[in-house]
């Protein structure tokens, strides 16, 4: 019991308190416009067809999954924050899920995307994580991550208390877990120019 309860105490730092502050005082005006760039970017890279499924774990308030759906796709999310999944405007689409075990059989998903989870996770837990994300997959994965040494891992440009920075990979690091599990990467979908963390597309 008292796992349980620890657990539901972890989860249930992800609150409004935490959407509106430091590096996420404004997430909750700009998660449908940051949708809906990361989905038309995501579509010319992997020219889905129109029966596609997707899955954006760790989907925050939903902002992808809006921008999916509208241009005519299925698109789900998992989420591990009780605010989320109760205020999310895509919350008929979410469901709860820890991303080191989802209940989704393997290839569930032509498309899976992760954005800023594995910076939460200790090593073992990431290569988890990693593992579920590959296994779900069918075709494509999307992942974005804050990594080691860049800008937004540090305290007081970027801060977030909840973040694992001990244990924060580099971007090499996160591709090589990748492509270790018969993934390759294939592109990503900022430039080098843009104020991203690591990003990238992966193709099984």
């Amino acid at each position: 019991m008292r796992k349980n309860n620890a657990r539901a105490t972890v989860f249930e730092n992800f609150n409004k308190d935490y959407y509106t502050t430091d590096s996420y005082d404004d997430y909750l005006t700009r998660f449908t416009k940051e949708g809906q760039d990361c989905a038309s970017r995501l579509i010319k890279v992997v020219e889905p067809d129109s029966n596609w499924r997707f899955l954006d774990v760790g989907c925050g308030m939903g902002g992808l999954i809006l921008a999916l759906r509208k241009l005519g796709f299925e698109a789900w999310g998992t989420e591990v924050s009780p605010f989320c999944l109760k205020f999310s405007p895509a919350k008929k689409w979410m469901q709860f899920g820890s991303i080191c075990k989802l209940s989704y059989p393997d290839n569930s998903f032509d498309v899976v995307t992760c954005t800023d989870v594995l910076c939460y996770l200790n090593r073992e837990k990431t290569m988890k994580a990693i593992k579920e994300l590959i296994r779900i997959a069918k075709h494509y994965l999307y992942i974005e991550s804050i990594c080691k040494d860049s800008p937004n891992s540090n305290q007081q440009l970027n801060p977030d208390p909840l973040r694992k920075d001990n244990c924060l990979l580099t971007a090499n690091e996160i591709k090589t877990m990748f492509e270790k599990n018969n993934t390759l990467f294939l592109e990503p979908l900022y430039t080098e120019k843009e104020p991203r963390d690591f990003n990238g597309v992966f193709v099984k």
